[in-house]
């Protein structure tokens, strides 16, 4: 079975009534116009309920071997590797937001994530299939941690803290990433970690300020 994109993998689950079984993801997959690498991906998984997007990634991370992970290596592939796990993370997030939300500004500030981080994701598979280096395929155990713990909340504390989490996270993201683009000697990926800064200090000033208006 040849590779999959993992974020390709969250854009055919896009719209799935959770909690959801593997035949359910399969079948909104196809509706989605998945081919047969990524439903026979999805038939990997194993016969149980997902009650969240974050439980379907972290089902995947399980099924990836110990070659897979030991293949990172430093500088610009470790970048790469961390710069995906954060798209995937985000876009897990922002699927749960498009569920909980009743906020259009939140809505809309989801939808844009999923659809931007998505990008930025083939993109980083593009880099890592150049470099030839294995990606993550899960998002980090602290990662899961924070949509578990989200999950948890609705109404305005679900709001209120998805968006502080974005507001947090797109800060850490905007300086990890002008690094790159200031030290990364290959020149591709200091283009990509240029163009991905603007893009997420986008991301974090839309972010900061539905955060200071649902406070107010």
């Amino acid at each position: 079975m040849a590779h999959v994109n993992p974020v390709q993998i969250q854009k055919f689950l896009k719209g799935v009534d959770y909690p959801a079984n593997k035949a359910t993801l399969i079948e909104n997959a196809k509706t989605r116009g998945a081919d047969e690498n990524v439903c026979a991906s999805l038939d990997q998984l194993p016969d149980e309920e997902f009650q969240t997007p974050a439980d379907v990634s972290q089902a995947f991370g399980r099924m990836l071997d110990e070659p897979a992970r030991s293949a990172y290596t430093s500088g610009g592939s470790e970048f790469l590797a961390q710069a995906l796990q954060d798209s995937l993370a985000e876009i897990e997030l922002c699927e749960m937001a498009l569920q909980k939300t009743t906020n259009q500004d939140i809505k809309m500030f989801a939808q844009r994530m999923i659809e931007e981080h998505g990008q930025m994701g083939q993109e980083i598979e593009r880099h890592a299939g150049r470099m030839k280096f294995a990606l993550p395929k899960d998002v980090s155990s602290e990662q899961q941690s924070t949509a578990k713990d989200m999950s948890r909340l609705s109404g305005a504390d679900f709001d209120r803290k998805f968006m502080e989490h974005n507001a947090k996270d797109h800060e850490k993201d905007v300086k990890a990433f002008r690094h790159y683009a200031e030290q990364e000697s290959d020149a591709e990926i200091k283009s990509f970690a240029e163009k991905s800064a603007r893009t997420l200090s986008q991301h974090l000033d839309t972010a900061k300020d539905i955060s200071r208006r649902l406070q107010a």
